[in-house]
């Protein structure tokens, strides 16, 4: 019975906050009744004149600030950009299993590759070849 009503309190809740998450996003309205109080809602009010509300959050668009930096600033931001670029670009467990696949394809004797039923085909010279080419192009990249 506890677990029960544990489990529907945390269903509720959830219902709950992602109700709220669309109340965000939504247009409000704004309105002046007779005895001069202002009100807020989601919807316009029957019968008065409102002003429609569209909440902004933050910045809609990248604000770019280059122009409080200097020169030398702007080439150091520029140099560092391009580092973490590369250093994006490496992935070191693509490394390891490329340099995996290329010892076994340099050791020689026959490589066979699992097919889509299960079975094993054996590659030939020029199959093996293009392995070789891909894996080393795969260690460029990501070691």
């Amino acid at each position: 019975m506890h677990k029960t009503f544990s489990r529907m309190l945390g269903l509720a809740a959830l219902i709950g906050a992602l109700g709220s998450t669309q109340a965000i996003a939504e247009t409000f309205y704004k309105w002046t009744d007779e005895d001069g109080g202002v009100h807020f809602g989601t919807r316009p009010p029957s019968g008065q004149e409102s002003l429609a509300i569209k909440p902004q959050t933050g910045h809609s668009e990248p604000v770019d600030y280059s122009h409080f930096s200097s020169e030398a600033e702007k080439e150091a931001a520029s140099a560092k950009q391009d580092n973490t670029e590369k250093a994006s670009n490496k992935d070191p467990e693509r490394c390891e299993s490329a340099k995996d696949n290329l010892e076994i394809l340099n050791r020689g004797g026959r490589i066979r590759e699992p097919t889509d039923d299960g079975s094993f085909t054996y590659l030939d010279e020029e199959q093996k070849a293009k392995r070789i080419e891909q894996a080393q192009a795969a260690i460029k990249e990501s070691c």
